[in-house]
């Protein structure tokens, strides 16, 4: 085997503006569907991601850089369950190879809403790792977090009264657009969702920077370098924290948006991702030759 060679970033960008358009998509067919006029608040997100069409974009994106870098067919890579015990067993999003003990698996997950869910996202990848260790699995390991990186996510937005003061329900939106993490297609009405003015002094409050506790929280999981020994540390994590825009807001095409992703610690890195994976799986004794 002989791992592929070039550099990834313009493919995973391509790919993280695909998952984008994929996610709004199901977002405004939610909206009309519903009969809500694009200057209403979104609501039951939920409901628009049950399918997990978006999320696919980068399971298919790593199922074909991992069987790229490993040199097999890309029909050796997939999706898998595996069964440690005869009661109980679990779904990965990426699997090699697809029979026998597994030898290298990875774990997708996005957040494009709600940061106040990081820290359960951040458990569960917890979980993800736990499960393996504890049934003795020396599969080699890796996460994948896409985040949408805009002004919700870095702290800059303001949120507006409980969706309740409107006859809804529903936690009080962020009042800036989708694609800044907010809950809005269009601002044009977004006035009557504000916070009336207090009578005192206006008092500030700092919001915190989802992608920077994001980032070192992801560094706590992730192990120090690879490892001949598996252990509850992910063996690699790309962390890929991107601002979305639409190219062509007024214009034709309004459908065509552009992705950005943001530095990172080189440590959390892309480019690093797959590379790391395979030393820990060559340590470990499950391939040759890379």
């Amino acid at each position: 085997m002989s791992p592929a060679s070039g550099d990834i970033t313009a493919a995973l960008t391509v790919a993280c503006a695909e998952f984008w358009r994929t996610y709004y998509g199901a977002m405004l067919r939610l909206h009309n569907r519903s009969g809500r006029s694009l200057t209403d608040a979104i609501r039951d997100r939920n409901l628009g991601t049950t399918d997990s069409r978006h999320i696919a974009v980068f399971e298919r994106f790593w199922r074909k850089q991992l069987a790229l870098a490993l040199g097999v067919p890309e029909s050796e890579v997939g999706p898998r369950r595996i069964r440690f015990r005869p009661h109980r067993s679990k779904a990965f999003d990426v699997c090699w190879p697809l029979i026998g003990e597994p030898k290298i698996l990875i774990s997708i997950k996005s957040m494009q809403n709600a940061y106040r869910n990081l820290t359960n996202r951040i458990e569960e990848a917890i979980g993800d790792s736990a499960v393996l260790r504890l049934y003795n699995s020396s599969a080699v390991f890796g996460f994948f977090f896409f985040i949408l990186n805009g002004r919700v996510a870095s702290g800059q937005s303001g949120q507006g009264v409980s969706l309740r003061t409107t006859g809804a329900r529903g936690v009080a939106p962020y009042l800036d657009l989708i694609e800044e993490g907010g809950d809005f297609f269009d601002l044009s009405d977004v006035d009557r969702y504000r916070r009336p003015a207090a009578a005192g002094p206006a008092r500030t409050r700092g919001r915190q920077d989802t992608v920077r506790v994001a980032e070192q929280s992801l560094l706590d999981l992730l192990a120090t370098g690879p490892t001949p020994q598996a252990s509850i540390h992910y063996d690699g994590i790309a962390f890929a924290p991107t601002r979305i825009t639409r190219l062509h807001p007024d214009g034709a095409d309004p459908d065509v948006w552009e992705a950005t992703m943001s530095a990172v610690d080189e440590r959390l890195g892309h480019q690093v991702f797959l590379s790391r994976l395979i030393a820990s799986a060559r340590l470990r004794g499950f391939i040759e030759g890379l």
